[in-house]
């Protein structure tokens, strides 16, 4: 997860999330410094800019629509990376991130 959190953080402002890649891949909300919400983004499904835009508009829950900072990550296996975000930080906190715990 260390990996993960290493990315570069942008703000969570419509004009950074609409520069996010138009691909398949991992993110990361944060509230502060707090990681809030990990999801994964498919070329089937929806991009990430396009995730984090519903994000951002709330049609995704309003827990992640209070983030302050993003974080992407491109691979073509985000479900696999996804899910090795998630272990890894249940194995530190010994929970989900506060809004994939709301989100199910």
């Amino acid at each position: 997860m260390d990996d993960f959190l290493g990315h570069p953080r942008h703000p969570f402002t419509r004009g950074a999330v609409e520069g996010a890649p138009q691909e398949a891949g991992v993110y990361g909300l944060f509230l502060g410094e707090e990681l809030i919400y990990v999801g994964r983004a498919t070329d089937r499904d929806e991009s990430l800019r396009a995730l984090l835009l519903l994000h951002q508009d709330g049609a995704l829950g309003a827990c992640t629509m209070k983030a302050t900072h993003f974080a992407w990550e491109v691979t073509i296996w985000p479900y696999a990376r996804e899910n090795e975000v998630l272990v890894r930080h249940r194995r530190k906190y010994r929970r989900e991130p506060r809004c994939n715990a709301d989100a199910r």
